[in-house]
């Protein structure tokens, strides 16, 4: 991996990518093995690692091995589960026993845990194969790390999960872990052109997983396909569900079947002035290709109460990020008394920050979060999703500056589940169109995920 690709031949990497729901049929037909694909991931990852920058760490020969087991048990007619032989990137704020966990940051440099988070003993347990750890902001909110967009690597992946975005998109695996405190899976999923999907908060353990912010941090996926992606989620979420979950929903087989919507809803926000001429226009044509298929579109002026949500929406900006910096106080406070310098400037402003929101004030986000999502849940009487854009535009250049937040706010503050659908590009960059559902109706958010991208992608 020494040479670096030219924009156009990295780009070339994100034209056609491998689709595990049809390298799975060919496995247990016998006419490809899991060991077949994961040398076609291996040969992407030579070809552009060093120009895309994914990994904080690789394991091919663990990766090899793992996949050879597969091949046996396919062979055997015994695979473990619908994520057998998956090929599947890690992102490096989660606990991985064989592999260092490093945050992107100096002071936890060389750590290796000693057990799995509970989502990589899942991995395991149903044959996925581990090809290594990707590249994170700092502790999923600081500095960017030195991943760039395989589409034109001079513009950002977007963080934090950025190194498992653009390695999808790269095809360097099928799917990878990402995490979402803010807008950290389906801002690098609109940006890479993948799916990104954020569960409800609480339908997967985040053991193992570093925490930011016990009100706000999700665990997910980003990967090739909403099948893909759901095959992983929905394994991990019945192996390894949070303590008081009712699970993620869907067949046992990870089959997900389209599901055509009816009515959605498109608040218009304040975050629709952050967008650009073209990028507005590309979503309004995308919502008029919708009604033209006979779904109904209703927006913040034609329904009273939806305007009414629209108007609570736009307050989740400012408090959020306030409810976050309170939770990151610890473990955040002892990290800056005990290296400071090891500390990027971001994390010395949000605890800076935490130590000024109060408890009182904390309890008062608390209530009015629970207030606004009951208005959600109500909502969804009368809509099957919430149309969004999945960011404030395609991917900016440069890599200081990850993207805005604030159209994925919303949905994390809530808590209730998002997926970014590779719908859309502008200026020849992807543009996700975000999908927001309602508090546990992930299945049913994904069944319609899947048929918009079968109808639109």
């Amino acid at each position: 991996m020494t040479k670096k690709l030219s924009t156009s031949e990295v780009g070339n990497f994100c034209a056609t990518l491998p689709d595990f729901a049809a390298e799975r049929e060919a496995f247990l037909k016998c006419k490809r093995t899991p060991r077949d694909l994961l040398e076609d991931c291996i040969a992407r990852i030579e070809a552009a690692e060093n120009t895309v920058q994914a990994f904080a760490h690789l394991d091919l020969d663990g990766a090899r091995s793992a996949a050879d087991r597969s091949t046996e048990r396919y062979r055997a007619g015994t695979p473990l589960s619908p994520i057998d032989g998956m090929p599947i990137g890690v992102k490096d704020i989660i606990d991985t026993r064989d592999m260092p966990t490093q945050m992107n940051n100096a002071f936890f440099k060389g750590h290796t845990p000693r057990t799995d988070a509970a989502c990589v003993q899942a991995t395991h347990a149903g044959g996925g194969i581990v090809l290594g750890k990707t590249v994170t902001t700092e502790f999923a909110i600081g500095r960017s790390g030195p991943t760039v967009n395989p589409h034109n690597p001079k513009h950002t992946p977007g963080g934090s999960s950025s190194g498992a975005g653009a390695g999808t998109a790269a095809g360097m695996f099928c799917a990878g872990f990402g995490t979402q405190t803010q807008g950290s899976i389906v801002r690098p999923a609109s940006f890479n052109g993948v799916v990104g999907f954020k569960p409800t908060l609480g339908a997967i353990s985040t053991d193992g997983v570093h925490p930011l912010s016990r009100s706000h941090d999700h665990l997910g996926v980003l990967g090739q396909s909403v099948d893909t992606v759901w095959a992983l989620t929905r394994w991990v979420g019945e192996i390894a569900p949070s303590q008081d979950s009712d699970g993620i929903g869907g067949s046992a087989d990870g089959v997900l079947g389209p599901r055509h919507p009816t009515r959605l809803a498109v608040p218009r926000t304040a975050g629709f002035d952050e967008l650009d001429d073209a990028s507005r226009a590309t979503f309004d044509e995308k919502l008029d290709a919708f009604r033209n298929s006979g779904i109904t579109v209703i927006e913040s002026d034609d329904d009273p109460f939806l305007a009414d949500v629209t108007a609570r929406l736009d307050r989740v900006v400012d408090i959020s990020i306030r409810m976050v910096a309170f939770d990151m106080r610890w473990p955040f406070r002892s990290y800056l008394k005990a290296a400071p310098e090891h500390m990027g400037p971001r994390l010395h402003d949000l605890v800076e920050l935490g130590n000024k929101v109060s408890l009182d004030e904390y309890r008062m986000i608390r209530a009015e979060r629970a207030d606004l999502r009951c208005r959600i849940q109500e909502l969804g009487r009368s809509y099957d999703a919430v149309a969004l854009p999945a960011a404030s535009g395609p991917a900016p250049e440069g890599f200081e500056y990850t993207g805005a937040r604030t159209f994925l706010l919303y949905w994390s503050f809530l808590g209730f589940p998002a997926v970014s659908l590779p719908l859309m590009q502008v200026r020849s960059m992807p543009f996700g169109l975000q999908l927001a559902g309602f508090g546990g109706q992930d299945h049913a958010l994904m069944q319609i995920a899947k048929q918009l991208c079968a109808e639109f992608g």
